[in-house]
């Protein structure tokens, strides 16, 4: 069997990242984690949230799994990263997921997850007005394109109840 990578997508504060780790937290699905070359925000930690490189310590080759350009900046993950069987999550904006299914669909199950948030409660939970209007200018992809989509307008509770409910259904 290929190895699964579900791969998640949605704008700033949608609860991606949490879903990521209450998968590795309460199903042990580790998550590849990328590299990036913008600089750590305020209590971020190297190698939990990204990898914090240099632009001059991203790599050319065959081991590139997924690239794009965000705000400016570079993030990557490695094929290395792909545990060899077995699943594992990943968090990606939608230009890199849609790379991701067309250049390697067929050395990987890639299971397309987006976590949607109203913009009221992204702004409730306090994300800055120009992470919401860069997320605006990001590419959408269809929800046709997704194998879930999990709504997180509620509390953690229901959200993690539905994280549980839609990663069963798979």
């Amino acid at each position: 069997m290929k190895p699964v990578i579900i791969a998640i997508v949605g704008r700033s504060g949608s609860g991606k990242t949490y879903m990521a780790e209450f998968l590795r937290k309460k199903m042990n699905i580790p998550t590849i984690v990328s590299y990036t070359t913008r600089r750590k925000r305020p209590g971020e930690t190297d190698g939990v949230e990204h990898f914090f490189i240099g632009s001059e310590q991203v790599p050319e080759g065959d081991d590139m799994l997924a690239y794009t350009v965000f705000g400016g900046e570079q993030y990557f993950a490695l094929h290395s990263q792909v545990p060899k069987d077995g699943i594992c999550t990943y968090v990606i904006d939608e230009a890199g997921l849609e790379c991701l299914v067309k250049d390697f669909g067929n050395r990987y199950l890639i299971v397309p997850v987006a976590v949607k948030c109203s913009e009221e409660t992204l702004i409730k939970k306090g994300i800055e007005p120009d992470r919401l209007a860069r997320d605006k200018r990001r590419i959408h992809i269809n929800d046709s394109f997704y194998d879930c989509i999990i709504i997180n307008d509620g509390t953690i509770e229901e959200f993690e109840n539905k994280i549980l409910s839609e990663i069963n259904k798979l």
